[in-house]
């Protein structure tokens, strides 16, 4: 596995902040560095990726594989946060005339109509 290491410089009020965190922490200071950062970039890409799900720029699939959650997470965040699915309003009219095109036939293949009512007054009794 390649590494990478990047070096940045602080002021010393900075690096005091970092030691004094250190200590409490009981790690190092690149340790927390590492930990804390990754942790804000890992938030910083979900609240990204939900802005750009939420303007259409992407959509659901490649919102979630660019959260870095699972799937289940990331719907769970577009609940918590009421971000609901665009469905543009040609593709709504298209699902809606699809819908009203269904035939009896088409809804119950293999199934006439007699048998179904039995069903149904066998399950209302």
């Amino acid at each position: 596995m390649s590494m990478k290491q990047i070096n940045f410089r602080l002021s010393d009020r900075e690096y005091d902040r970092l030691e004094l965190a250190a200590s409490l922490l009981d790690k190092s200071i690149p340790s927390i560095i590492k930990e804390f950062t990754l942790k804000e970039i890992d938030a910083a890409i979900v609240e990204a990726t939900l802005e750009l799900y939420k303007k259409n720029k992407v959509g659901l699939k490649r919102a979630w594989i660019l959260s870095g959650l699972s799937f289940h997470e990331f719907l769970d965040l577009l609940s918590e946060r009421g971000i609901e699915p665009s469905i543009p309003d040609s593709l709504d009219d298209a699902m809606i005339a699809d819908a009203k095109a269904l035939t009896f036939e088409d809804v119950f293949l293999g199934k006439d109509k007699e048998e179904l009512k039995k069903l149904i007054h066998y399950y209302e009794e």
